[in-house]
């Protein structure tokens, strides 16, 4: 307990820092969306093609409080908590939950491993549960690593974790997705890096490599900071480095696991196939769903792609630890790589080095209060759609 209280000690900050900077906003956010929940829902269009939901009265549970938070991919990871992995007839052409990465269906199973059934509103309850304090974990990292490790001055570290609370699509963080689980394992992960505690960088890196396709971003970075901090010196390599390599182990056990359900040695790339995440040529055509006149969310996406592209490029040319960069340009162009922008948002949201940027950069005034302003009134509109079934990210 004295190691977690000084691991957690921040020097200097004010007593009442994370009810300011994090809880108070972190409570306010949810209400609001609570109340939007019950106006939007109903009361506007839904989405045409999923009327069946809307008739249905609910998505994953009759629970209305736990349901708005609960939407699209969060059936699958239901599904591999109550049933398991199981390979689609053709994993190629059908959907399959083999396409999703099992650590956050596998904390909120909980109780249900013991064999125990249990109905869906349970796992929704726990899953939620799981999402927010694991969220404001993450916003405890992320102002120590700011003020910490990175030299930040307090209010930096505030406006950088507002910016992220009011951020459009920050809902995912309270929400039935494995977002706030990535988000505190990358943030874990650069915390104990800067203090040179590979053991624990090894840990996080393995399990961020089974909580989404996208771990391998955060473990890549994670390795460049280890020889950032030797100087690019082979000499300077200790046997340190072989905590890596719990990372792909742990993901070659997984894959023999979907091997044994499926039969198929590539299981996940022929499932990630169906769902048209490998796509080699896309970046002939990467913003081939931008057509039409009409200002919707994929422009809106663009616009924030382009900012958070270009910071990312400034943060390799200017910060002096280039792992930052290195992370956040990578999640950008692993979400690129898809040819769609379909959820870019969510690539974004987790980026955390952008956010500190841009608090460093807006400062308080006029331009500060424009840009959250915007970043909430983004956000009160997706999750409106977001309740009423629309593709959000």
């Amino acid at each position: 307990m004295n190691r977690l209280k000084k691991f957690l000690e921040i020097p200097h900050a004010p007593r009442d820092w994370f009810w300011n900077a994090i809880l108070f906003p972190f409570l306010v956010t949810r209400a609001i969306w609570i109340l939007i929940a019950y106006f939007a829902y109903n009361n506007f269009q839904p989405n045409p093609s999923y009327l069946r939901y809307v008739k249905q009265g609910y998505f994953l549970t009759r629970i209305f409080l736990l349901d708005i938070f609960a939407r699209w991919d969060s059936k699958w990871y239901l599904s591999i908590i109550k049933t398991g992995y199981q390979a689609s007839a053709d994993l190629k052409t059908l959907y399959s939950n083999l396409a999703f990465f099992p650590l956050y269906p596998y904390l909120v199973k909980s109780v249900g491993w013991l064999g125990i059934q249990l109905p869906d509103g349970f796992y929704i309850l726990v899953g939620l549960l799981l999402s927010n304090l694991l969220f404001l974990a993450s916003a405890a990292l992320l102002y120590r690593l700011t003020v910490v490790a990175l030299g930040f001055d307090e209010d930096i570290a505030h406006r950088a974790l507002t910016l992220l609370i009011v951020f459009p699509v920050s809902f995912f963080f309270s929400a039935f997705y494995p977002e706030s689980l990535f988000l505190f394992l990358t943030l874990l992960g650069f915390t104990f890096a800067l203090e040179e505690k590979w053991v624990w960088v090894g840990i996080s890196a393995a399990l961020l490599i089974v909580t989404k396709p996208t771990g391998v971003v955060p473990v890549f970075a994670l390795a460049w900071l280890y020889m950032e901090q030797r100087q690019w010196k082979p000499q300077d390599i200790r046997p340190s480095i072989l905590w890596f390599l719990l990372a792909p182990i742990t993901l070659l056990l997984h894959f023999y696991d979907l091997y044994l359900v499926s039969g198929h040695p590539f299981a996940f790339l022929d499932a990630m196939t169906a769902w048209g995440g490998i796509q080699p040529s896309a970046y002939l055509n990467p913003f081939q769903n931008l057509q039409g006149p009409v200002v919707d969310i994929y422009k809106i996406d663009l616009v924030l792609t382009i900012v958070f592209l270009i910071a990312s490029v400034y943060l390799i040319w200017k910060w002096p630890i280039k792992a930052y960069g290195i992370f956040a340009l990578l999640m950008i162009l692993l979400a690129l790589s898809t040819g769609l922008l379909v959820s870019i948002s969510r690539y974004l949201l987790v980026s955390f080095p952008i956010f500190i940027l841009l608090a460093e950069k807006i400062r308080r005034g006029r331009w500060y209060d424009f840009v959250t302003a915007a970043f909430f009134a983004l956000q009160v509109i997706y999750f409106a759609g977001w309740v009423n079934y629309y593709w959000i990210a």
